[in-house]
């Protein structure tokens, strides 16, 4: 029985081991021990964006007409705007699981039944909330460096 039992540990190991040896961040994210930044649209004709993704985590988007609106402490939702449907929870997923290139049939769609396509999603997002709270970037070359 004990041997079965090493027998097995020994294979999970080898199994776990690649994945632990060769892990790497995912690409696109940029972590340190206080900051987590995401490069958007990195394969953009305007250059990658960097979007400081610490310093939004307990942002309210200050819009009363804004779509997705948050109450304090749950600011998460307001950009993370899905939830799970038995629990009420915010889903944390990327952006781009559900906001894909343009064309895909499987983007949302907004009340006038425009694809919202990710470019689309993150300028609403972010430029009328940059707006409304006049603070950060609302044109093109302040967000898209060539140079990031």
């Amino acid at each position: 029985m004990k041997i079965k039992l090493v027998i097995l540990i020994l294979y999970g190991l080898v199994l776990a081991a690649p994945g632990v040896l060769f892990a790497r961040p995912s690409p696109g994210i940029e972590q340190t021990a206080d900051r987590l930044v995401v490069r958007l649209d990195e394969r953009g004709t305007r250059g990658p964006v960097k979007f400081d993704h610490t310093k939004h985590e307990t942002t309210v988007n200050p819009d009363p007409n804004a779509k997705f609106k948050t109450k304090v402490g749950a600011s998460c939702s307001g950009c993370h705007h899905t939830e799970n449907k038995s629990t009420g929870a915010p889903q944390l997923w990327k952006c781009v699981l559900c906001h894909r290139s343009s064309g895909n049939p499987a983007n949302p769609k907004n009340d006038e039944w425009n694809e919202l396509w990710s470019k689309t999603a993150f300028h609403k997002l972010c430029v009328d909330c940059h707006q409304v709270s006049k603070k950060g970037p609302v044109k093109c070359g302040d967000c898209h460096k060539s140079n990031q």
